[in-house]
């Protein structure tokens, strides 16, 4: 059953407050998976992975190539 003693500006400030966190979450969002998937980000953070990673696909490229 609806509530028909709540205030029409109550109401109006709920759901501001409610679009202003959802803008707040999709910006966050939005900001951690550009840092995700950025690729300068993810070698910073894994220097030794990254270069086991690029050493063994140029190996594999090379075994590929050859005569």
């Amino acid at each position: 059953m609806a509530e028909t003693g709540r205030d029409p500006a109550a109401i109006r400030a709920g759901i501001e407050r409610a679009r202003q966190e959802i803008e707040q979450s999709v910006s966050d969002l939005r900001a951690n998976v550009s840092d995700t998937l950025n690729w300068r980000s993810i070698v910073r953070r894994h220097p030794v992975a990254t270069f086991c990673g690029a050493a063994f696909v140029g190996l594999a490229i090379a075994k590929a190539t050859a005569r």
